[in-house]
């Protein structure tokens, strides 16, 4: 894997997860990754390269004609910038698929933003929402992680377990 360990940092993880639950299908197409963090944005482009996406890397330092360009030839964007309204939904291909990972605490607003800004339903035939989209997955892949790495652990182990699963009294 590209980040190191055999398993996903989680919230690219959940943001996959909920792709392959919803058949956001990634064979072939532009995906647009807006960030490159190293917990989010590069493993998440590393994982739809490796399920076959033409994937672009795009960011809030790039010129602006040429961030409202590539996003405005995405199959699928996938938003992970944590930069508001850093994507206006007016550039979206009409049709495209949007996963709204991105999000930042405005204390003047009281709310989590969005990166993307705008009506995302009029170009979009599917979206994550902000909140409730992809962020209550990275718990479950956060425990899936876990799980996966006691049990590789335990069948490597030659010790057995022994002790009795405690009781209530």
């Amino acid at each position: 894997t590209g980040w190191g360990s055999k398993y996903p940092p989680v919230t690219p993880a959940g943001a996959w997860e909920l792709m392959k639950a919803h058949n956001v299908d990634v064979q072939g197409k532009h995906v647009v990754v807006v960030g490159r963090s190293p917990i989010v944005g590069h493993p998440m482009a590393h994982m739809l390269r490796e399920a076959g996406a033409m994937v672009s890397s795009a960011h809030t330092g790039v010129d602006k004609d040429t961030f409202q360009g590539l996003v405005g030839q995405a199959d699928v964007v996938v938003t992970c910038a944590g930069s508001p309204g850093c994507v206006q939904a007016d550039w979206l291909k009409d049709g495209a698929e949007v996963v709204n990972i991105g999000t930042t605490f405005c204390e003047k607003a009281d709310a989590l933003l969005s990166d993307v800004e705008g009506d995302i339903e009029s170009k979009a035939v599917r979206y994550s929402p902000v909140p409730g989209g992809v962020g209550p997955l990275s718990i479950p892949m956060l425990f899936r992680n876990v799980a996966n790495a006691a049990w590789e652990q335990q069948s490597s182990s030659t010790d057995k377990w022994e002790q009795s699963p405690a009781t209530l009294r």
